[in-house]
């Protein structure tokens, strides 16, 4: 709900219960839409769910709702407005276009947390580093502490190379490519005009020739400008790092998908403690992860016991963002030194 009241404003459609619960209804039938055989008798359930969604994002948009929303909504809507592409048109891209909001938020928080939890060590040393941009201010009354999330990139490194390391390990997104020209790639491979190239993210992330001898493992310093690979002495290249694409196609909610992800863990980590309930913590399975997906989800719940870190009890949070030249930047594309 965080993120679509950011993203929607205050007339957000998601804050009505049958609205989100039509959305994981439509992400759940994706697949059968898209073979699109009578949909709405083979994919009844996904069908009626879009149809919910879209008119309420009609009523959104003919009541002027986006006007007070973000400036991705109002650009995106004025951008359609001007291609003469009809209300009715734009709420169903937006119904769609949702997806990409929310569907790889969730598990990229899974699995940032379930590393972070799960590993002592990784947990100490981005807790020391969070600390760095926590203020205290002490009164008699209670106690108030600050944290600065525009700082996290550049005081945190380990908390965002822990991230980093938990995508390139459970991506599974793919990216296409048509060939404009014919074109030999290292002397051996011809790829002919018109041909398409599909190039799973999942293949490059676990190719050891990139990444090293160690690149089924979780490596939570891989991704640091001083890391070596454990065994090869060996850094990655950072153009292989493809969990958001890249080129013309890189994703553009990239750093605000980041900064709520890296937010989330920092928040987590200095108010928590997370003990799973069966005494330990197992990898889950990723079987049934969804089409539209492009990280992993995990198959089944851990169920954890949550509680507030010792000495963290009480007192009141204030998480700040200030303006900040600084982007919270995890591809090549970004060119951030």
């Amino acid at each position: 709900m965080a993120t679509t009241n950011a993203v929607y404003g205050n007339h957000n459609p998601f804050k009505s219960p049958g609205v989100e619960a039509a959305f994981w209804t439509l992400q759940d039938s994706i697949a059968m839409l898209l073979v699109n055989l009578f949909p709405s008798i083979t994919a009844r359930k996904g069908f009626q769910a879009r149809e919910i969604l879209s008119k309420a994002f009609q009523t959104y948009f003919e009541a002027n709702h986006h006007e007070t929303g973000s400036m991705l909504v109002q650009c995106r809507y004025q951008s359609l407005l001007k291609k003469n592409v009809p209300v009715p048109d734009i709420a169903r891209y937006e119904a769609c276009g949702s997806i990409a909001i929310l569907v790889n938020t969730t598990p990229a928080v899974f699995w940032t947390l379930f590393y972070l939890f799960s590993q002592p060590e990784i947990l100490r040393e981005c807790r020391d580093e969070v600390d760095s941009i926590m203020t205290v201010v002490q009164s008699k009354e209670h106690t108030r502490r600050i944290l600065h999330i525009s700082q996290i990139r550049q005081q945190c490194p380990i908390l965002s190379a822990t991230f980093q390391e938990a995508l390139r390990l459970h991506t599974v997104g793919v990216q296409v490519r048509q060939v404009m020209q014919d074109t030999m790639l290292d002397d051996t491979y011809l790829l002919k005009k018109d041909a398409i190239v599909m190039m799973p993210s999942g293949v490059i992330h676990t190719d050891p020739s990139i990444w090293g001898s160690d690149v089924n493992q979780f490596n939570h310093k891989r991704f640091l400008k001083s890391a070596r690979t454990q065994g090869e002495a060996k850094k990655p290249s950072p153009h292989a790092f493809r969990t958001y694409g890249g080129g013309t196609t890189l994703c553009p909610g990239r750093h605000f998908a980041t900064t709520e992800v890296l937010a989330m863990a920092a928040m987590m980590i200095m108010r928590y403690e997370l003990l799973p309930v069966s005494g330990e913590w197992t990898t889950p399975r990723t079987e049934k992860t969804n089409i539209v997906a492009g990280i992993m989800e995990p198959d089944n719940d851990i169920e954890v016991e949550v509680t507030a870190r010792q000495g963290f009890e009480d007192g009141e949070w204030e998480f700040k963002f200030a303006d900040s030249d600084m982007v919270l930047a995890v591809v090549a594309d970004d060119k951030l030194e």
